[in-house]
């Protein structure tokens, strides 16, 4: 069976709790199937040993990355990502940054293509109220998107649904 990694950045600590909900719910497909990194305490090169992966990021200002991915962003630009699925997962505020409403998504999807991987484990933008989003692919999102700002009591269901789907575009 693939294993999968996940790895995320986390500064007030909403994308860690994602980070542990997505965990959970991997827990019940297999509970070693899934290994989790904070970005700001792992050697990203480690994302090479995986089959799949799972990325996560909030969006800040004007859409960027959460600050630790920053940090490591050289040294993710020197993986291959070639025949790897990646999934991407997002934290934003849809009402308070509602012109880059998850904006960092597009950013993580943008280098995993780059780097030669496929980003798997679009999700809907049903649901959710925002002016512009540079991470929509038609009226889909490149991941996973949460608002704990703003509808934290929808992201158990999105996270359990989500994980649903990534196990059948993992092959799991």
């Amino acid at each position: 069976m693939a294993k999968v990694g996940m790895f995320y950045g986390s500064t007030t600590g909403n994308t860690e709790t994602a980070a542990d909900l997505i965990q959970k719910e991997f827990g019940k497909l297999g509970a070693d199937l899934l290994d989790v990194f904070n970005v700001a305490d792992a050697n990203v090169a480690k994302m090479a040993d995986y089959d799949c992966l799972i990325l996560g990021s909030s969006s800040w200002g004007d859409g960027e990355l959460q600050d630790d991915w920053d940090e490591v962003w050289n040294e993710v630009g020197k993986l291959d990502l070639s025949g790897k699925k990646v999934a991407l997962f997002g934290l934003g505020d849809q009402f308070g940054f509602s012109d880059t409403f998850q904006d960092a998504l597009k950013v993580l999807a943008d280098k995993v293509k780059e780097l030669g991987g496929e980003v798997v484990g679009m999700w809907p933008n049903e649901g959710y109220e925002f002016d512009d989003s540079a991470a929509l692919m038609g009226d889909k999102f490149l991941g996973l998107s949460l608002d704990e700002d703003n509808q934290s009591e929808l992201t158990p269901e999105r996270v359990k649904a989500w994980v649903a789907q990534l196990k059948d575009e993992f092959g799991l």
